[in-house]
């Protein structure tokens, strides 16, 4: 994510390329500093700026979280002109960002050449940040890994060509989303980050990560949590039951021991946003009865 900081591979892109052109059990090794943060929307709190929202969140939680590192979601097709709001806001504070582009489906030279110059807007004004191509493109975008990777080839390189980390993002819902997952871990170039999206309704309902992490761990890619929170989007619009604080217990210590086993390195977003109708996942206070979770996980990635 960026004008390369401490949280990227050290060496470059050039030491990249090196590495991935090595068999798997040769490749050098990476370094990683681990981050939490939280993704805060506008709509969370009904306030009008990204730096409001981030400082009212962190204020409930006791932890300078949404002010460090966020998910910033672009729009199909959506390159500048300029930084979004939310980048232009909490950059200043130091804040670092996941962002997910979705150039367009059909594969156009133009839209290469606006992802490149965005790229070198972002670096040249020295934004700090991760690029995930396409966050969850197993959800519904592409279900077939026939017609993932052409769209992941097409664009992936320019991205690694910018010097900008590349993310493969999926989301983990149910178990065959996340059998998806695992078909659609795309190569040639191999991801130098996997971060996944998992909920608690998806917990609940049986659904795990270890294979995907250990899919990861073979290709040596590290991996981090781009959304956790109480429910995810599609369970709501289902009418799913809500988690119990149980659940919610289980799930957490489910992911510090995911955390704790070195299977998760790069850290951890809390997805803190509304979402349509979705506030479910929004920190309601300091009082509110997931925050000690939050701040296990955040203690378990910095201990990390």
């Amino acid at each position: 994510m960026q004008g390369q900081s401490r949280r990227e591979f050290i060496g470059g892109t050039a030491a990249l390329a090196a590495g991935l052109a090595l068999p798997l059990t040769q490749r050098p090794a990476v370094t990683v500093s681990p981050i939490a943060g939280t993704t805060v929307n506008l709509g969370a709190y009904g306030v009008g700026t990204f730096l409001e929202a981030a400082q009212i969140y962190d204020g409930y939680v006791g932890l300078p979280l949404a002010t460090t590192f966020e998910k910033v979601y672009m729009n199909h097709g959506q390159f500048g002109p300029g930084l979004p709001s939310k980048m232009a806001e909490l950059a200043p504070s130091g804040c670092e960002f996941l962002i997910s582009v979705k150039p367009s489906n059909s594969r156009t030279t133009s839209q290469q050449k606006a992802m490149a110059a965005w790229l070198a807007l972002l670096k040249a004004k020295g934004i700090r940040f991760r690029m995930v191509l396409y966050s969850e493109p197993n959800d519904k975008a592409f279900l077939t890994a026939q017609e993932w990777l052409p769209y992941w080839r097409y664009y992936a390189p320019v991205i690694k060509d910018a010097g900008a980390t590349l993310c493969y993002e999926p989301g983990c819902g149910g178990t065959t989303v996340v059998n998806r997952a695992i078909a659609l871990f795309p190569s040639n170039p191999t991801p130098d980050e996997l971060w996944f999206d998992y909920y608690a309704t998806a917990y609940r309902n049986g659904s795990r990560v270890d294979k995907l992490l250990a899919l990861a761990a073979t290709a040596q890619v590290p991996a981090g949590i781009g959304e956790w929170g109480w429910m995810a989007g599609s369970s709501h619009a289902s009418g799913a039951h809500q988690p119990t604080m149980k659940i919610w217990d289980e799930y957490g210590a489910y992911l510090i021991g995911l955390i704790g086993a070195k299977k998760i390195q790069l850290g951890a977003a809390y997805f803190n946003a509304r979402f349509g109708t979705l506030t479910e996942n929004v920190i309601t206070g300091p009082k509110d009865p997931r925050i000690p979770m939050i701040r296990n996980l955040v203690k378990a990635v910095q201990g990390a």
